[in-house]
């Protein structure tokens, strides 16, 4: 794998690690000044920005004007020199989202915006990412196109991701907490629910003591056979692991 496609998969987990990021749209009310507002938002399965949000937020009446669009997503430092800690930056032309396929998948990610679904003046809308900016820290800064970004689609839907995740949930409960427990220190111990909310090609979120964690695959999956595989793979491994 080469530096720049290495660092847009990091790019990617980084994103995927976490659920909010700064909207900054073009004010109307400011006359164009930059407007900065803090939203929920998911990763379509091939890295398209997707969010859900009321027609009167600032940042939605601004897009209805200039659908111009740059989300920030950082790793926030718990001490120490911010500037150490990896920040992604995209920008793009959002549109809302007049195939609500998604709207299940964001659903199961962020279950308290359910909440919002019955009011009228909620909707989904995608950034697709047109301009990529990420820095891992000191001396790791890049420009990443969309095509390095951007994961091929994959041979399933919505419904299908649904799928794998509720199979997941209703019958390898014990498996999530697993793999959890085996790729993350912090969670060594830990003896509570583990629920996944999340398929991707390149990994998938597990929820535990009420975090999201992605956890990524070793290798990209085009199809529902090959994430069984690597959820078989990584289960086994962890199951190596706890008995060792």
């Amino acid at each position: 794998m080469n530096e720049r496609i290495k660092a847009a998969r990091e790019a990617r987990v980084l994103a995927q690690n976490n659920d909010t990021a700064v909207l900054s749209t073009i004010s109307k009310k400011l006359q164009g000044y930059p407007f900065g507002s803090v939203s929920p938002f998911m990763l379509s399965a091939e890295g398209q920005v997707v969010f859900y949000v009321s027609d009167i937020a600032q940042h939605a009446r601004n897009l209805s004007v200039d659908n111009r669009l740059s989300i920030t997503v950082f790793d926030a430092a718990e001490s120490g020199d911010q500037n150490t800690h990896g920040r992604l930056t995209l920008t793009g032309n959002a549109r809302p989202l007049g195939d609500k396929s998604l709207g299940e998948l964001y659903f199961r990610r962020f279950p308290s915006a359910l909440s919002y679904r019955n009011a009228h003046d909620f909707k989904f809308w995608q950034m697709d990412a047109e301009h990529v900016r990420y820095i891992g820290g000191f001396g790791k800064i890049f420009w990443i196109n969309p095509a390095e970004w951007l994961l091929p689609e994959p041979q399933w839907h919505s419904a299908d991701a649904l799928q794998m995740i509720q199979h997941m949930n209703d019958d390898h409960a014990d498996a999530c907490g697993l793999i959890l427990r085996h790729q993350k220190a912090e969670f060594r111990n830990y003896a509570g629910t583990v629920e996944m909310s999340s398929i991707y090609p390149d990994g998938f979120h597990l929820v535990a003591d009420e975090r999201s964690i992605f956890i990524p695959f070793e290798t990209d999956c085009a199809t529902a056979g090959e994430i069984r595989k690597q959820l078989v793979k990584m289960t086994h491994d962890a199951r190596q692991s706890a008995a060792a």
